[in-house]
């Protein structure tokens, strides 16, 4: 049975109620370098927008399957078959659900999913993503009860919800209820990439010239005021310098000829030991990313590593960043999508990470080769790892005899050599 309750006046927010007792850290003042960029702020530092974008695109294209761990088969006509990998609301494919819990989870620290079920049958129908700010967990004085506060993205009104129907993905959490946004460990390096990323813009917008100076050997302090026609004067140096960057700033206005008069000098400074690390600096703040968010940095278009070290920290990418990440997705997806009976009979959400070695190829090769070789899977076990249909007589099962216990070795032994049981010649 549904357990939705109504909580509240139908349109109020979450804030106007008082029930959240965790609060994002987004729409707070920023006053300080340690201050978290908000969502849009951070994703327009290249380097964490490709770390966001791979991360949610990996765990998009992931299929999931309802798996019974007993028989080792998939249960394809399973009633959730509708929402898992068919359309899990009419709004989004099953990869632009997977990918946008998976953005929320990394850049806002939780993700939210409203669990719309049947009134009769009890069944998932669809997955509702709920928008940042619109659902909170709420321990229930007295109790200690765990509840979930959701506003409801359709009707607006507010919703008292059992655990069982919120689907809650966590990023890193202190208590188990509640997680912290990515952005809130990585503020530092986040907000040291977009000052320089706003300094290298200043540098183009400005034609790519280094700062300089007019040099003239005239007092300008002596000559008058400039009178600008509105009762406002203007110093004749701030006239010049007015002036001249009217003329020679700008990507527009690079490389013009200047024509000086006055005595007028133009000497252009230096660049400094500072600029001239600017790039070094610029590859140590993507590699800071690269650590905050799991991701290696051939994949981020960064780093000298060869071919060899890429492809294991690839490897690495899918062991430690991603499993993690489908760890949580099943045991959750498995707690409150499937009844009590069907996890006692064995059955599983899965996510099929084989999906994320696909363009391996020799490494997947080489995989299924030792699989084979040992007898754990037979080559319909293998074509259907590639989506690709059974063939007749693919479900035997091969094992080399070089390896053998050393129990049956003599018998093996006097068998090859064609003695049988006869020792004596």
């Amino acid at each position: 049975m549904i357990s939705y309750k109504r909580f509240a006046r139908k349109g109020a927010s979450l804030e106007d109620q008082g029930v959240l007792t965790w609060r994002t850290v987004f729409g707070e003042s920023r006053g300080s370098r340690d201050s978290p960029p908000t969502p849009d702020e951070a994703l327009k530092i290249s380097a964490f927008y490709r770390a966001v974008d791979i991360r949610s695109d990996s765990i998009g294209k992931l299929p999931v399957k309802v798996k019974d761990l007993v028989s080792k088969r998939d249960m394809d006509d399973h009633y959730l078959g509708p929402v898992l990998w068919e359309r899990p609301n009419e709004a989004m494919t099953p990869f632009v659900y997977k990918k946008l819990v998976e953005y929320q989870r990394i850049v806002l620290g939780k993700s939210y999913v409203w669990i719309y079920r049947d009134a009769r049958s009890g069944w998932p129908v669809e997955l509702i993503p709920l928008p940042p700010g619109s659902c909170s967990p709420y321990i229930e004085p007295g109790s200690g009860k765990l509840w979930y506060i959701a506003q409801d993205p359709k009707s607006g009104q507010l919703y008292k919800l059992d655990p069982s129907d919120i689907l809650h993905y966590k990023g890193f959490t202190t208590n188990g209820v509640d997680s912290v946004s990515l952005l809130t460990y990585a503020a530092r390096v986040l907000n040291v990439s977009a000052v320089m990323d706003a300094y290298e813009e200043s540098v183009y917008v400005n034609g790519g010239h280094p700062a300089g100076v007019l040099e003239t050997d005239s007092d300008l302090s002596r000559k008058p005021d400039i009178d600008l026609g509105d009762g406002r004067k203007i110093s004749y140096k701030d006239t010049i310098r007015r002036e001249w960057e009217r003329v020679h700033s700008g990507a527009g206005n690079a490389f013009r000829v200047a024509v000086l008069d006055n005595s007028l000098k133009f000497k252009a400074l230096s660049m400094s030991n500072t600029d001239a690390q600017f790039v070094q600096s610029k590859n140590v703040t993507v590699a800071d990313i690269a650590r905050f968010t799991g991701v290696p940095l051939n994949l981020l278009y960064s780093g000298k590593e060869s071919y060899a070290s890429n492809e294991m920290n690839s490897l690495d990418f899918v062991k430690y960043t991603l499993q993690p990440a489908v760890t949580q997705y099943e045991e959750e997806d498995s707690r409150k999508l499937l009844t009590v009976s069907e996890r006692k009979r064995g059955l599983w959400l899965q996510r099929n990470m084989m999906a994320e070695l696909r363009g391996d190829t020799a490494s997947r090769k080489e995989w299924y080769r030792a699989m084979r070789e040992a007898g754990v899977f037979s080559v319909n076990d293998i074509l259907a790892l590639e989506d690709m249909p059974p063939v007749p007589g693919g479900d035997e099962r091969y094992a080399s005899l070089g390896y053998v216990p050393l129990s049956v070795w003599a018998e093996l032994s006097r068998a090859k050599a064609g003695t049988g049981g006869n020792n004596n010649g």
